[in-house]
């Protein structure tokens, strides 16, 4: 099913309110607070399982295998078994708050140096992906002209009796002209998502993730620093997710959305 997420998410909602209102209509108390129950269960547990399922699975030490590949009970790294060791990655979300192009040519010439002084000093091999999706415009462009046209609709009302309503009138045609303008003539405005991993080799499993875990929070420290962003461990279904994009990634920028929403 396209767009999965939202679709559970509002099949939620729509199931979990039919049951209450079934249950009022039949005046049962007890199936109104039974449904109600359920139905903040079944959301709870789909929204925020990236908590609860680590707990579990650690709790009860289940190893989920993915064509090869360990996700161990911690969810916190794969791991893969070579013929002489051990190796084990780990994902980390890169979070952008500030662009470059935005910035005059001086800031722009610090920032890159900066980044390539505090990159350099990487002790280890890291992947930094990054997934680009151009944001449609052309709804919202069609809400501006459409605005713009009632504002224009207005003034042609207006036009024999009140001056100081054609004025206003004016400034808001001019204030939408001058965003479509803006809108399409500047930058094409893009979405990132960016995330990194690095991976560790060990004789032992247990080396292995030592290891990792030691090199994740150095190129977490390090990633921080150089870019200007925050950098947080995943775990999960975040981690999964970054996992499985590295082979096959969203096709559309809908379908990129229904992943993270």
């Amino acid at each position: 099913m396209a767009y999965t997420n939202r679709a559970l998410t509002i099949g939620a909602l729509a199931g979990g309110m039919i049951a209450v209102l079934a249950g009022l209509s039949f005046g049962n108390t007890l199936l109104v607070a039974f449904s109600a129950f359920m139905f903040t269960l079944s959301i709870l547990l789909w929204r925020y399982s990236y908590l609860l399922i680590p707990m579990i699975t650690k709790a009860t030490n289940i190893i989920e295998i993915r064509n090869g590949y360990e996700v161990a009970p911690t969810r916190d790294y794969i791991i893969k078994k070579a013929e002489n060791g051990y190796y084990a990655t780990k994902f980390l979300e890169i979070r952008f708050y500030e662009s470059t192009m935005d910035k005059e040519e001086s800031h722009k010439n610090l920032m890159f140096e900066s980044f390539e002084k505090v990159i350099s000093s990487l002790k280890y091999i890291v992947k930094i992906s990054l997934l680009i999706s151009a944001i449609d415009l052309s709804k919202h462009i069609d809400d501006i002209k459409t605005k713009r046209s009632t504002a224009e609709s207005k003034k042609a009302k207006y036009i024999r009796d009140s001056s100081e309503e054609i004025v206003r009138l004016d400034r808001e045609i001019a204030m939408w002209n001058r965003l479509l303008d803006r809108i399409t003539h500047g930058e094409r405005p893009v979405e990132i998502i960016a995330f990194a991993s690095t991976t560790s080799f060990g004789l032992t499993k247990e080396e292995a993730v030592s290891r990792v875990r030691r090199q994740a929070k150095e190129v977490k420290t390090i990633l921080s620093s150089a870019l200007g962003s925050d950098v947080v461990e995943l775990v999960d279904r975040d981690m999964l997710r970054c996992f499985e994009w590295d082979l096959i990634f969203p096709a559309s920028y809908e379908e990129l959305r229904d992943e993270v929403f």
